[in-house]
């Protein structure tokens, strides 16, 4: 990478407890000083001390002191006088001889003659060796250093980037960049954010979890970045597991993205049985090196993970890649809150009345990064009164606020935001002339009028971002299509506005009938717009309607769609193993629970059921209890007498079947989980007719034994890492860091 010289990088922009922590990735990475714990000053914290210890050939081997000197404003030179307070200090760490070395690091520039002057106070006060590092070294570090970059990801969110990365990787970073708005320039390094650097450095995935508004995308967009910057990794954001196994280039180290995997507001049921088939992939393309980052609402993973064969991609049952973003630290809410107060448009007026109880809000347990950037905007925030409970009450209920604020828009406003909602949350830019018309029909506006307001809105409630196809427009955040969902499904006019309009995979996947609950839908349709939602959505892809049929709809609705769709029925003649995986056997479950299982296709089933126990050793069927409902007691009991007669005997034999069916991208330990699990399942079943606990106790004798041999033929991935910070400082007393927010 060429490293282009530039006079001009703002850090005075940081603010001083990032830039501490700044320094502290200065220190470790590019000093090589490992810090060890924070000095608080006398000043509250504004600049800080670390001290650290080393050894080695140096000859300030042993203990040191690093002090942070910060400055907001630029181009102010670091002179002697402004550091009367830390020499005073540094006597007593000489006494104490925690000062063998003496580290100055700063983001004034210094002359050679400051230089001089302060390197003789120092060491005149006895420590050992004073050493300056300014602005001009720090910004050196910074534009030769990935790993350190990577460390301190807001550095991408300033400055040029074209100083920093090659041509490849500026434009990914761009990309992502445009998809952020000035979200990096607020972000905070919290713990989530270390242990995420770590899990995809040492495992190639890392699964962000968190509600609404948590900051699972800023942390994402930090670490895609950085994949593009240190492993020089092209970024791909994929939204299915479809894309997935349509950009897997096995002879490139690729960075995956993939936000709400399962599902943006709901958990999306058939999406697992697409993901259980890419996971082997996956699987492989980690063992060389390729990365994936997947984020999801937690409990949308919380009910995704019993449909899913986590099996196929262990990993991913370890809690070391699983983070939880919003498990925040008190001065972690408040570094963010700080942060988009000072870094947002509300005046210093505004600031200076809310600045005492900014302390308080940070501690709320309900306290979100959103809440605090819609805090810090004049467009949300411009008319709260600055009173502390009008205070909590806005974090408490962010979305009540949100709603508010929708439903008092103009109606060209909310006309814009129904544009992106009717078409699944991103549009294309330049918009569609019949795209603008649909939405702006729903309320009463001209195409024209809508138009303006999206660019208007951009940067609130909308952004414009960029992928590799060109401009999008799509939520500023993923919260604004949750709060016009309930403004919409509050009105059923809105309603049959919203089935005209939206496209037909976005009806299938936000709505449900009446009578039907899914946690997070956000529209319900009534039983007289059937005809409607059946006309919109009749012409999609099969798999898609039977899910739909399977989850959300009602049985008037179902009939409905046989009437109008009889060739989905030809897809409950043949099943797969496991069969509760099986998205046909679920809509089977769902015709037979609604009344509407033609009898041929229930024998058909209860065939295939028994085929798979036997040869396949499935026991699933009975974990799931409308699958198991779909049987009589007389044929279920037949299927176990078969099992009890021709499997349990025979259970070497599918150990040995499935030993050959390893594949060695995989680490054993886990390949007879499955297995295991089934013929336990059996055992309790048969355990009134026949004892089969010798069969179980040889069985798993026999899977140690396959287990060790395929470890020997097993060559793990070797990771390659990233830095993460191991001795970031302790937090400053929460109150001091509000201490300059209204200057």
């Amino acid at each position: 990478m060429t490293i282009i010289a530039s006079d001009s990088y703002p850090l005075h922009l940081l603010g001083w407890k990032a830039f501490q922590d700044l320094c502290v990735s200065v220190a470790e990475e590019c000093l090589r000083r490992p810090v060890q714990n924070f000095l608080p000053s006398r000043d509250a914290g504004r600049d800080g001390a670390f001290v650290g210890r080393w050894e080695g050939e140096d000859p300030a081997s042993g203990e040191s002191t690093i002090q942070c000197k910060f400055t907001s404003k630029p181009n102010v030179n670091l002179t002697l006088s402004q550091l009367t307070d830390e020499l005073a200090k540094a006597t007593v760490l000489a006494t104490k001889g925690l000062a063998s070395d003496y580290v100055i690091l700063t983001n004034h520039p210094i002359t050679g003659a400051s230089e001089i002057a302060i390197k003789a106070a120092f060491e005149s006060a006895g420590v050992g060796r004073c050493r300056i590092f300014g602005y001009e070294f720090i910004v050196r570090q910074i534009r030769t250093s990935p790993r350190l970059r990577m460390m301190a990801p807001r550095l991408y969110g300033l400055g040029d980037l074209s100083d920093l990365l090659d041509e490849r990787a500026y434009a990914q970073a761009k990309l992502i960049l445009s998809a952020m708005g000035d979200d990096l320039q607020r972000l905070v390094v919290t713990d989530a954010h270390r242990r995420s650097v770590r899990a995809i450095s040492e495992h190639n995935l890392v699964l962000l979890l968190g509600a609404p508004a948590a900051g699972k995308s800023t942390i994402g967009a930090s670490l895609a970045i950085g994949a593009a910057d240190i492993w020089q990794c092209a970024t791909i954001r994929a939204t299915s597991p479809e894309d997935i196994q349509r950009h897997l280039n096995p002879d490139v180290k690729q960075f995956f993205w993939v936000d709400d995997a399962w599902g943006n507001t709901q958990y999306q049921k058939q999406t697992a049985e697409a993901w259980n088939k890419i996971f082997p992939l996956m699987q492989g393309a980690m063992h060389r090196g390729t990365r994936f980052l997947i984020t999801s609402r937690d409990y949308i993973w919380n009910a995704a993970k019993r449909d899913l064969k986590i099996q196929a991609l262990p990993i991913l049952g370890r809690s070391q890649v699983i983070i939880d973003v919003q498990e925040l630290q008190l001065h972690e809410k408040a570094q963010i809150l700080y942060n988009h107060l000072k870094l947002g448009d509300q005046p210093k007026a505004f600031l200076s009345k809310v600045k005492p109880h900014l302390p308080e809000l940070a501690g709320l347990p309900d306290f979100l990064p959103e809440t605090a950037r819609r805090l810090g905007a004049r467009f949300f925030a411009g008319d709260l009164v600055p009173a502390e409970s009008m205070l909590l009450h806005f974090f408490r209920f962010p979305e009540a606020f949100l709603l508010d604020t929708i439903s008092n828009l103009a109606a060209d406003c909310r006309a814009a935001i129904a544009l992106i909602f009717m078409n699944g949350g991103k549009v294309r830019s330049p918009v569609a002339l019949d795209e603008l018309e649909a939405a702006a029909s729903a309320f009463g506006t001209s195409a024209g009028e809508v138009r303006g307001q999206i660019e208007a809105l951009n940067g609130s409630l909308l952004l414009l971002a960029k992928d590799e196809a060109g401009n999008y427009w799509s939520f500023k955040h993923p919260t604004v299509g949750d709060a016009f969902a309930k403004y919409v499904s509050a009105s059923p006019e809105l309603v049959e506005v919203y089935l005209r309009g939206a496209k037909p995979d976005s009806i299938v996947n936000e709505v449900v009938c009446a009578g039907i609950s899914v946690t997070g839908a956000p529209v319900t349709v009534s039983d007289s717009l059937h005809s409607l939602l059946a006309e919109r959505i009749k012409g999609i892809q099969d798999y898609k309607l039977i899910s739909f049929l399977s989850y959300r709809s009602n049985r008037a609705f179902t009939l409905m769609m046989i009437n109008m769709r009889p060739d989905i029925m030809d897809r409950l003649r043949v099943f797969v193993p496991p069969v509760k995986d099986d998205s046909d056997a679920t809509f089977l479950a769902t015709l037979h629970n609604q009344e509407l299982l033609p009898e041929e296709l229930r024998l058909n089933f209860v065939r295939h059921v028994r085929r798979m126990a036997i040869e396949d050793a499935d026991a699933s069927f009975l974990e799931e209890s409308s699958l198991r409902d779909v049987l009589t007691e007389d044929e279920e009991r037949e299927i176990l007498r078969e099992v009890d007669q021709q499997l349990m005997p025979n259970l070497s034999a599918m150990i040995s079947k499935l030993s050959d069916e390893w594949d060695s991208d995989y680490p054993p330990d886990n390949h007879f989980d499955s297995f295991e699990h089934s013929i336990n399942l059996f055992a309790d079943a048969l355990r009134d007719s026949n004892d089969h606990v010798k069969e179980l106790e040889q069985a798993r004798r026999e899977i140690q034994i396959a287990i060790g041999r395929m470890n020997e033929r097993f060559d793990p991935p070797t990771p390659t890492s990233a830095p993460t910070s191991s001795s970031a400082s302790p937090a400053a007393r929460v109150l001091n860091i509000f201490r300059d927010i209204d200057e």
